[in-house]
């Protein structure tokens, strides 16, 4: 069986860690998996369908024959912030939402762009291919961090799987500590709090300030959540475990 991975920078390491996985170990022949990576930093749901489409069609990568060299694709969900397919921005991006939330206020803005996010993950759902949707989250990323679309977020876009019969994988390291590429130990209580309420340090603007999120654990300061070898080491063997089993 052939996977295609696809997703934002959250996988851009998987490639060199496909040594990770076991499934070349006390397996039959056909019961093992080849697994292919295609990564597009800063972007979001909208280049990755862009990109699919015509793969249905013709090669438009280095190494592709044509669709059906896949027999699945497992997409990494990157942030609903990132919903135009040309930009390679986030900053960008949420600029552009918090012009929508003074237009409509946060949870109408909010509202209408997690209804277009799920509207594009139906969209690629019904690619004609089997499609298992990733919802990998490392530092809240992509539903808590770069904005915080609440608490139980994970929980109902699980729920938004499940009631319209998508296949998906779920993955949380979410206020755990150690996943995360860089994080630093922190015992401040009250810069801990500062950090995090004055995040990015590097604008000035108070809009951005307020509604950027940073999820850390408590106890840690997350400097980059990209997700490391320890969390793509369980994250792999998921996918491995659902396409083959234990």
């Amino acid at each position: 069986m052939k996977i295609l991975v696809l997703g934002c920078s959250w996988i851009q390491k998987m490639n060199k860690q496909n040594h990770l996985l076991k499934f070349n170990i006390n397996r039959t022949q056909s019961n093992t998996i080849e697994v292919e990576y295609l990564s597009f930093p800063g972007q979001g749901l909208w280049t990755i369908a862009k990109y699919l489409r015509p793969l249905q069609e013709k090669p438009w990568f280095s190494g592709s024959s044509d669709f059906d060299k896949f027999d699945a694709f497992v997409i990494q969900l990157p942030t609903p912030i990132r919903n135009e397919e040309n930009s390679t921005s986030t900053t960008n991006r949420f600029k552009m939402f918090i012009k929508q939330i003074k237009e409509l206020g946060e949870i109408k803005a909010s509202k209408k762009i997690l209804d277009e996010y799920k509207e594009k993950i139906i969209e690629i759902s019904k690619l004609g291919k089997k499609v298992v949707f990733f919802l990998y989250n490392v530092g809240g990323y992509p539903f808590r961090h770069p904005y915080d679309f609440g608490i139980d977020i994970d929980d109902k876009m699980v729920e938004f799987f499940r009631d319209n019969g998508l296949e998906h994988l779920y993955l949380s390291f979410e206020g755990k500590e150690g996943y995360g590429v860089k994080e630093e130990d922190c015992e401040d209580e009250e810069f801990w709090e500062f950090y995090h309420e004055n995040n990015p340090a590097n604008r000035k603007s108070k809009d951005f300030k307020k509604y950027w999120s940073v999820i850390s654990p408590k106890g840690v300061i997350s400097i980059d959540s990209h997700p490391n070898e320890k969390a793509n080491k369980i994250a792999l063997k998921l996918i491995e475990d659902y396409f083959i089993g234990e």
